[in-house]
């Protein structure tokens, strides 16, 4: 990093023409101290960025040769790692991305960074309001809007018909799949909000064209759903044995009927599943399966084994991902502290 800084120092202070004695008098500092700075020796104090920038005519990010993608990469990890971020870090990188929005050779990936920056402040209230309702409610058990508060903020799931359709979203991803019929994914997304809603026809024409393009164990996992969906358990199950019949050694099959075990309260086939998963899911890794497993031992009253999972998923981060630390680890750890306040 010094280095990097001296040189462009270096490179900047001649491209003024200007001497290290020159630009140690702007800076009221020796010509010595500007060699050492661009030898990598030492660095510029913090306090003088802003002088240079404004001497060189650069930004602090370019004096610091941090380019756009360079500066994104950092909000990205920033967006994954903390988890509340900061104000000012907030203001800034909304800021930053609102102005490469406007940049055709950044627009895309800037655009995307800043609904998810977006949605990551969102979720920050959504916890703070979930907490807050929470304890309103406990103050006041017949406080309705509370009730309303957690609900909205902490996922719950209301029977009103017009406060739970998807309508707007399911209308969404149809006109987008008309731009784009040969992206098999969308299909997914839309097909889970069909289903959510009951619209099962509407599911099964667009699982059909899903098929067609690209066939997966996908195939017969929404096949399955949606036949659960119709009140027709037996042929649900019969399309999942089948699923991971074709696909025995995807591991995402295997994981994706532990969902559907799970959903039914088949606890221990699904856990059995889980472990499938995990076995022949080459690394890295995902959580899913280890945050699936501690909640269904927490629903079924282990705590200690629901800490367990909890444990080696922060041992999967370390072996599989490289993380010791951040938010990624930090929201197990948590999640082990809510445990024993329960045990």
């Amino acid at each position: 990093m010094n280095i990097e800084i001296g040189a462009k120092i270096k490179q900047l202070r001649t491209a003024l023409g200007m001497t290290q004695e020159q630009l140690g008098n702007e800076l009221s500092v020796s010509a010595q101290a500007v060699s050492k700075w661009e030898s990598g020796t030492t660095m510029p104090d913090i306090q003088l960025l802003p002088e240079l920038s404004i001497i060189f005519g650069v930004s602090i990010d370019e004096l610091f040769s941090i380019t756009a993608e360079s500066r994104m990469d950092r909000i990205e990890n920033m967006i994954e790692a903390l988890h509340f971020i900061p104000e000012k870090d907030f203001l800034d990188a909304e800021n930053f991305l609102k102005e490469k929005a406007e940049d055709d050779k950044t627009k895309a990936r800037s655009t995307l960074l800043l609904a998810e920056l977006y949605s990551k402040k969102s979720a920050e209230y959504s916890e703070i309001a979930a907490k807050f309702g929470k304890e309103a409610l406990l103050l006041n058990p017949d406080e309705k809007p509370a009730h309303n508060v957690i609900f909205d903020s902490d996922n719950g799931k209301y029977l009103d018909y017009n406060a739970s359709n998807h309508v707007e979203i399911i209308d969404f991803y149809k006109d987008f799949l008309k731009i784009h019929p040969e992206n098999p994914r969308t299909y997914l997304w839309l097909m889970d909000l069909l289903i959510e809603d009951g619209r099962t026809e509407e599911a099964k024409e667009y699982l059909e064209k899903m098929d067609k393009i690209e066939h997966t164990f996908r195939t017969d996992l929404y096949r399955g759903l949606i036949a659960k969906a119709e009140c027709n358990l037996p042929a649900a199950l019969e399309h999942w044995d089948k699923m991971t019949e074709e696909f025995n050694d995807t591991w995402l099959s295997w994981s994706s009927k532990g969902d559907c075990f799970a959903r039914l309260c088949r606890y221990d086939e699904a856990i059995a599943c889980y472990e499938k998963a995990l076995e022949i899911q080459p690394a890295p890794r995902y959580m899913d399966m280890p945050e699936a497993m501690s909640f269904i031992s927490e629903i079924k009253g282990d705590f200690e084994k629901a800490i367990e999972y909890r444990n080696f998923a922060i041992k999967m981060c370390e072996t599989d991902w490289n993380i010791t630390e951040g938010e990624w680890v930090d929201f197990h750890k948590r999640e082990i502290e809510r445990l024993r306040e329960k045990m």
